[in-house]
């Protein structure tokens, strides 16, 4: 029964391996996997800032470009205006003047020349009013304080042109600091606010040049409700911008409440900051698109892998239920066969007893009727005398077929074939002339195996063949890793009138036809076994028989012949 365990036990944990190198790999397939999407989004997160970083860099050259441009345009006219001071309101030469600059600025909607109090001086391309006033204008009022320089409007609807543009203006004053006049070049917006849209990252990117307090001045998309807004409060201008003048952060923006990831960068020279941001969820929405790809590579091969192994366990259950099955029956067999051996050997041992009686009063019984007895009596005497005898010397053959390989250690070692048999032929007593005779052996080879028991082969061999009254004929081939030894048997050997068996007292094993060696045959079949070969019988066609057996030519592993000689026992 600790055999029947044991082989339990090691199939329980070989099933339970399965399992466990199953779930093994189907968490190594889903945790590569969710590293591999988690890898891509950071992947992606990382592509589309460094994106927005360079379309940052990008916008704030051309829009820095810009309002370069028009601060230029704004100097050479504070230039003329104090070379000519002068010059008359909406003087035509000075007008036309403006008009070649603004000319060389494309993205220049006009130019205008203003009072302290709002009113105009000089304005190109249209000729407003002069009644009317933009006196409440900031970029106006902003320069009747000392001490302001270039001024970014507020982005206003032209009440001239009716268009969205960005003012930028400058103070024109005397030595002494009085203020003269307000020269302001007005940016068109919407080509600023084409190239943001043209540029941005879809679908839900945006671009938007704010001042520096945090005021909208153009933005792709355009949304005009966003214009007059002040975005002071967010992110960029409460926490970054005061930081460092460029960067780049992940965070819910103030203009949509939305979270994007934006790149910022201030404009050299102006107060104006140009953001690039990309919604998160656009990102995302990418991201997904590749996990779900992922995942239908993953899953396939997750489920594969589960299949797979709830074969395996179901395979390794159902051998277990086998092994356990046929580790009961061995269990079972064992059982029986040592009973057997038990019984048959306490019988042959007990039986000795009662032999020993019959025989001893045979031997008186015969001497009390020798001399007066008559033929009958003496010839019933005669049998019971060599039938008890013929017992006798069966049952103590029984005892050595039961004892071969139980009580004699089997040590394995190369053995010349050649040596053993003429041993057994100087044991029989044969006159080494007549053997000569009688027995033709090739060029016996070395086995592996016990030498004793091989001995003891060569012996039964000879004992067998010894009934045939023909020359006794041993040959020997090889095939594979066996010696195939044949012997064979003529037509008028008395083995093969009994069938040629190998059972106990069968044939080769009656005094009278097998030179009084019982179990020859069945002693040689077991010895042949236990060295790991095999021993059968071959009918002729021309008549008699042939006696197959092999031995092993190399050298066997001595753990395995301990289990083995147990098992042919």
């Amino acid at each position: 029964m600790p055999a029947l365990t044991n082989i339990q036990n090691k199939t329980i944990r070989a099933s339970t391996r399965i399992l466990m190198f199953g779930v093994a790999v189907i968490t190594f397939i889903l945790a590569t996997f969710s590293y591999i999407a988690h890898d891509r989004r950071e992947h992606l997160l990382e592509r589309q800032r460094l994106e927005n970083d360079r379309l940052a860099d990008t916008l704030v050259l051309q829009a820095g470009g810009t309002l370069n441009q028009a601060k230029m345009v704004l100097s050479t006219i504070s230039d003329r205006l104090h070379r000519d001071r002068a010059i008359p309101a909406f003087d035509p030469i000075f007008a036309s003047d403006l008009g070649r600059l603004i000319g060389e600025v494309p993205m220049l909607a006009g130019v205008r020349v203003l009072t302290p109090d709002g009113r105009y001086l000089h304005s190109y391309p249209e000729r407003p009013d002069p009644t009317v006033s933009v006196g409440d204008r900031d970029y106006v009022s902003v320069h009747r304080t000392p001490g302001s320089g270039i001024f970014l409007g507020q982005a206003i609807v032209s009440r001239v042109s009716n268009t969205w543009v960005l003012p930028i203006s400058i103070a024109h004053r005397d030595p002494a600091g009085k203020l003269l006049a307000v020269v302001a070049a007005m940016v068109r917006l919407e080509q600023m606010n084409a190239l943001f849209d043209s540029v941005r990252s879809r679908p839900n990117g945006a671009i938007g040049l704010f001042r520096a307090d945090g005021r909208l001045l153009a933005r792709g998309p355009f949304d005009s409700s966003l214009m007059e807004k002040s975005f002071a409060n967010g992110p960029l201008f409460k926490t970054y911008l005061p930081q460092a003048p460029k960067g780049s952060y992940t965070q819910v923006v103030a203009t949509d409440n939305k979270l994007r990831l934006a790149s910022y960068r201030l404009i050299e020279g102006f107060p104006a900051v140009v953001s690039v941001s990309s919604a998160h969820d656009d990102v995302v929405a990418l991201w997904q698109a590749d996990a779900l790809r992922l995942l239908m590579i993953a899953l396939p091969l997750a489920l594969a892998t589960a299949w797979a192994t709830w074969l395996l366990r179901r395979q390794l259950l159902e051998r277990e239920a086998m092994e356990h099955l046929l580790a009961r029956h061995s269990s079972d067999l064992e059982l029986a066969n040592e009973e057997l051996r038990q019984v048959a050997e306490v019988s042959a041992h007990h039986l000795q007893e009662p032999l020993r009686t019959v025989l001893s009063y045979s031997q008186l019984l015969i001497r009390r009727v020798a001399a007066g007895a008559d033929t009958d009596m003496q010839e019933y005497v005669a049998f019971i005398r060599s039938g008890t005898f013929r017992m006798k010397r069966q049952l103590e053959a029984l005892q050595r077929y039961l004892a071969l390989g139980l009580h004699t250690r089997f040590e394995p070692t190369r053995v010349p074939m050649a040596s053993l048999m003429h041993e057994a032929m100087e044991n029989l007593q044969r006159p080494s002339e007549a053997a000569a005779d009688s027995v033709t052996l090739p060029t016996l080879p070395v086995v592996t195996g016990d030498r004793q028991q091989l001995a003891s082969l060569c012996h039964h061999l000879l004992c067998v063949a010894e009934s045939q009254e023909q020359t006794i004929h041993l040959d020997v081939a090889s095939e594979g890793d066996m010696w195939h030894f044949t012997l064979p048997l003529s037509q008028g050997s008395p083995l093969l009138h009994q069938g040629a068996t190998f059972a106990l007292f069968g044939a080769g094993s009656d005094f009278a036809t097998a030179g009084g060696r019982p179990l020859s045959l069945a002693l040689c079949r077991k010895i042949v076994h236990l060295h790991g070969g095999r021993m059968w019988t071959e009918a002729l066609a021309a008549g008699g028989m042939l006696l197959h057996f092999t031995l092993p030519m190399g050298r066997p592993d001595p753990g395995d012949i301990g289990p083995m000689m147990a098992q042919a026992s």
